[in-house]
């Protein structure tokens, strides 16, 4: 039996999906903390009793309005946010994913604005995990772990 007092507070779980077109990558200027003004993929909170692949999906159309195939899993990171007295530990679950069809992003309420931007040029104002990622979806990591989704 698992015991709620060996449980962590201020532990929360992202769901993330690099987009690729080619060599560029969707970014959002993201408007919801912890990333708020900075440029990420498209991600958000998994909610109790949704699965981390139907939470990225779901950011996805959120954010962007337009529905993606997740392809794999990028990888597992981790960030520690301080946010009041002690930190914010986010797992973010990033997936690699596609536009399903031939649909067009738009920016919604929860995004300022989205580009998309060939990584190998440089990066705008990204935090480190999602430069993290960003670097292993350039190397091609996630192309290497498939599951079933």
């Amino acid at each position: 039996m698992i015991r709620k007092e060996n449980y962590e507070e201020g532990i929360r779980v992202i769901a993330s999906v690099a987009i690729q077109r080619g060599k560029k990558i969707l970014l959002i200027n993201e408007r919801a903390e912890p990333y708020n003004g900075f440029w990420v993929i498209p991600q958000g909170y998994v909610k109790l009793e949704e699965t981390v692949s139907d939470a990225a999906r779901r950011e996805v159309l959120e954010e962007l309005g337009v529905d993606v195939e997740l392809e794999g899993i990028v990888g597992v990171y981790d960030d520690f946010v301080k946010e009041g007295p002690k930190p914010t530990h986010y797992v973010i679950v990033a997936f690699l994913g596609r536009i399903k069809g031939s649909q067009e992003p738009r920016p919604t309420s929860e995004a300022i604005d989205f580009a998309w931007v060939d990584v190998s040029k440089g990066l705008p104002n990204v935090p480190s995990v999602i430069q993290r990622i960003l670097y292993d979806v350039a190397k091609g990591e996630g192309r290497r772990v498939r599951v079933k989704l």
